[in-house]
């Protein structure tokens, strides 16, 4: 019995060894490493400033063009989309981005189903937590209702969201596998055609979202200029003239919703525009909330 006693605490302690070291070389690589997505860009800039930031889901990411961007203005440009992307993401987002010294002079953030939402994505979560030590991100990862007590159990964070940070992408990172999109300018173009409609809009807005409250007031604590603006979608989805409500929670939002009824070859989806609508969409954008104002905080 001593003997199988001792056995168990040896393999209990080789156990603890391996997690402690799989943690450590996993936190390194992930905190050091090339950047694979958005998150990981933004902890890795310090003091870097950026003219323009564009902010949304992945009617963000598909559909700003900033190389065209900096193209026609002379002005820097980052898409900060994130495919399946919140509210709560964004302004965790510009949160580490302040805490970084990252700046903007404007942010254009696409607002539309998204004001329902509340919290942050889940893959948003899972790409957070080999930062956990980082103070700013600790308090975002808290304060969204994450129980960080496994950042004291060696590796358990990683095992825990293994989809998102387990050894796939700890293997993409450690040999610089470079991400699909260049994060340098964050703009993910869709290819293809094409009118097919996933889900519908929501019926009903809520009265107030908390989050976009707090963007607003992070952005005007930077001296940041914030524009919201809803993106295209196709004449097919349903509700769609309901997210002109919206405009009553947010009076300043610039509504494209229509903009493209006729022409329907700029779709790749209902939702989401091919590479010759962002493109078309970034010069209306350019055109109607950049050159004109002349943006200069």
């Amino acid at each position: 019995m001593k003997e199988f006693l001792v056995y168990i605490f040896k393999i209990t302690i080789i156990t603890f060894i391996v997690m402690y070291v799989c943690d450590k070389i996993y936190s390194y690589t992930f905190q050091n490493g090339t950047p694979r997505n958005k998150i990981q860009k933004i902890l890795q800039l310090k003091n870097q400033h950026y003219d323009y930031a564009f902010l949304g889901s992945s009617r963000t990411e598909n559909h700003i063009d900033c190389n065209l961007v900096e193209k026609l203005t002379g002005k820097s440009c980052i898409n900060l989309g994130i495919s399946g992307g919140s509210l709560g993401d964004m302004l965790v987002l510009m949160t580490i981005a302040e805490s970084k010294g990252v700046t903007f002079d404007a942010v254009f953030l696409q607002v539309d189903y998204s004001y329902n939402g509340s919290g942050i994505s889940n893959n948003f979560r899972a790409s957070l937590v080999p930062y956990v030590n980082d103070k700013v991100v600790k308090q975002q990862l808290i304060k969204n209702g994450e129980n960080v007590l496994y950042s004291y159990i060696p590796f358990y964070r990683y095992l825990k969201y293994d989809k998102v940070v387990g050894f796939r992408e700890f293997f993409s990172v450690f040999f610089n596998k470079k991400p699909k999109i260049d994060l340098n300018v964050g703009f993910a173009p869709k290819i293809g055609h094409g009118l097919a409609v996933s889900g519908k809009l929501p019926d009903k807005f809520k009265a107030i979202n908390d989050e976009l409250t707090a963007l607003f007031t992070l952005m005007e604590k930077r001296n940041t200029k914030i524009i919201c603006f809803t993106a295209p979608y196709c004449k097919n989805i349903e509700n769609r003239a309901f997210l002109r409500i919206l405009k009553s929670r947010i009076p300043d939002l610039k509504d494209y919703v229509s903009i493209f009824d006729n022409n329907p070859e700029f779709f790749f989806n209902c939702g989401h525009l091919n590479i010759t609508g962002a493109r078309a969409f970034s010069k209306i954008i350019i055109e109607d909330l950049i050159q004109p104002t002349k943006i200069n905080l």
